[in-house]
Order: structure tokens, then C-alpha cells, then sequence
């Protein structure tokens, strides 16, 4: 048979549809941290069978946005302080890659892209849309991500990112005006960076960038930061520990 004949395939299917949707409502605290999700009361909710959101629950699972127990079912997971370090230390490193290979690959045609980015960024802040802040941050990472050329890096770097997701929104919506700001103008400066082709300035910038997200998650978790273990002793005390 022609393949003119078959129907194209779409774009997204209903398990993915489902899945967006739960996502968008974790983000926006819809479903806060502990909520179950009950397959049959989702399936209604949405109006799909209970298959797609049996299979878009477990990509959430698989994600780190939901955690699955027995006689509990699939809840919305709050990770802890120690998981909250783990995941943006690994993602500092990640995205010291990400810049490096952004800059290599740097063009105008990416400048004008993120410029527009961030100027949608401003105009949500201006605004007071939260929401549509989140959106273009969301937008200016990916495209750094896009601009990579990496398609396993992309994959690791945003399901990493996915983790915090709901938690990066509630901490940014909860900054004042003039944190806001600040926040919009440091894209407008990375890009500055970006544009440079300094790679290690680069680098730093988006290291800060990254730990300064995980102190808000943790401020507005609540959540005390992990404390490095204590150097092992030397000298005398240390000789007389092992007597």
C-alpha cells in the first residue's frame, strides 16, 4: 500500500497528552506533594481510558515527579534536601557541557532566539504571570539544550531538570518584584556571556545560575541544605583514634 494511503501518525499520543497535563498540574501545585493519583479518577477527570494514564504515570514515576508504594499506590513525590543537591550537582556538570557546546556551535541566528526568549520572560514579569515566566525559562533552557546538538545530552539534562520542575515554579513565583527582575536580567547577561565565546566565564555563570535555583527550592521547601561531611582528623588526635 502507498504511503500516501496511511494516515499520519500524530504528533502525541494520549499517553503523552496525560502526561503533560499531570505535569503542568504539578508544576502549578494542582497536585501538591503527597497527592495520590488514582488511575479511574484521572482517566474521568480528563476523559481517556484508564490505559494512557496508567502508562503516563509511570513516565512520571520514571521522571522522579511521582513515586509509586505498596498499598499507597502513585503519589506526587517532594524530593528530600539530599536528593534536591544530588540532582543539581549532577546538573551543573551537565550543563558546563551544554554551554561549552553551545558556544561551539554559537550563531546570530541563537542570540535572536534567546533575546526573543527573555523579552517574553520580561513581559511575564512585567505582567505578573508567574506562569508565563516559568514557561520562557523553561523555553530558554531548552533552546541552550537545542542549540547543544546533542540528543542524549538533551534527554538526561531535561528529565534532571523535570525532577525539580514544580518546585523551580513555586520558588520563582514566590520572589519579590525586584527578585523577579533580577532573575529575567541574568538570561539577558548569560547571553552576553554566550555571546563572548568565554567559555569557563561561561561555565561559572551557569554553575551559580543552577545552585542559586536549589537554594530557592530548599528555602521555600523548608528544607535545611546537606551538610558535607567533616574532614577525617590528622595529626596526634588522629594517631591516638586508632589506638
Amino acid at each position: 500500500m502507498p504511503l500516501t494511503e496511511v494516515q499520519p501518525v500524530k504528533t502525541r499520543t494520549f499517553s503523552e497528552e496525560v502526561a503533560e497535563r499531570l505535569r503542568e498540574a504539578i508544576r502549578n501545585g494542582s497536585l501538591g506533594a503527597g497527592s495520590r493519583l488514582v488511575e479511574q479518577e484521572v482517566a474521568e477527570q480528563l476523559g481517556v481510558s484508564r490505559v494512557p494514564v496508567r502508562e503516563a504515570i509511570q513516565m512520571l514515576v520514571e521522571e522522579g515527579m511521582v513515586r509509586k508504594a505498596p498499598h499507597r499506590g502513585a503519589y506526587v513525590y517532594l524530593p528530600t534536601a539530599y536528593e534536591i543537591e544530588e540532582i543539581s550537582s549532577l546538573r551543573v556538570v551537565l550543563e558546563c557541557f551544554v554551554v561549552e557546546r553551545v558556544i561551539q556551535n554559537w550563531n546570530r541566528a541563537h542570540e535572536e532566539r534567546l533575546r526573543s526568549i527573555v523579552a517574553a520572560m520580561r513581559a511575564g514579569m512585567q505582567g505578573g504571570d508567574p506562569q508565563r515566566i516559568y514557561e520562557q525559562d523553561y523555553a530558554f533552557h531548552y533552546a541552550l539544550w537545542e542549540i547543544a546538538h546533542h540528543s542524549l545530552l538533551l534527554e538526561v539534562v531535561s528529565g534532571l531538570r523535570s525532577r525539580l520542575s514544580r518546585f523551580l515554579y513555586e520558588a520563582n513565583s514566590a520572589l519579590s518584584q525586584e527578585g523577579a527582575s533580577r532573575h529575567v536580567d541574568s538570561h539577558d547577561e548569560f547571553i552576553d556571556v554566550l555571546k563572548s565565546g568565554d567559555v569557563a566565564t561561561a561555565q561559572q555563570e551557569i554553575a551559580i545560575h543552577i545552585l542559586s535555583a536549589k537554594t530557592r527550592i530548599l528555602t521555600h521547601c523548608q528544607l535545611a541544605p546537606v551538610q558535607s561531611p567533616a574532614p577525617p582528623p590528622t595529626g596526634p588526635v588522629a594517631a591516638e583514634s586508632v589506638r
